[in-house]
């Protein structure tokens, strides 16, 4: 299997691990061309962006400065996945959110 392949696949499985924990309308980008592979909401409603790396790749800080420049643009969170050997691994690079004032 190619590397194209291995990581279409981990971000496959990305997005089903998303998806299972309550995310909607999720995205694979077409081919490796912007800062992030999947995009999703959150089930608060905000949007999420994740860079996704299969196998022994990993993120280099231009990449990560990039994502975290778009998500915080887009007011979103910006997301680093990690599939290795089945095993799934998210970790949030920064939420850029809008915060809600909580109701009394």
């Amino acid at each position: 299997m190619n590397t194209y392949k291995k990581g279409r696949r981990g971000e496959k499985r990305v997005a089903s691990k998303l998806r299972s924990r309550g995310y909607k309308y999720i995205r694979l980008s077409k081919g490796s061309r912007g800062p992030f592979d999947v995009s999703a909401t959150t089930p608060r409603g905000n949007r999420a962006y994740a860079q996704v790396k299969s196998g022994t790749a990993t993120m280099g800080r231009k990449a990560k400065r990039k994502l975290i420049k778009y998500a915080r643009e887009r007011k979103g969170i910006a997301f680093y996945a990690r599939e290795n050997r089945g095993k799934i691994r998210i970790r949030t690079l920064g939420n850029f959110a809008k915060r809600r004032k909580r109701r009394r």
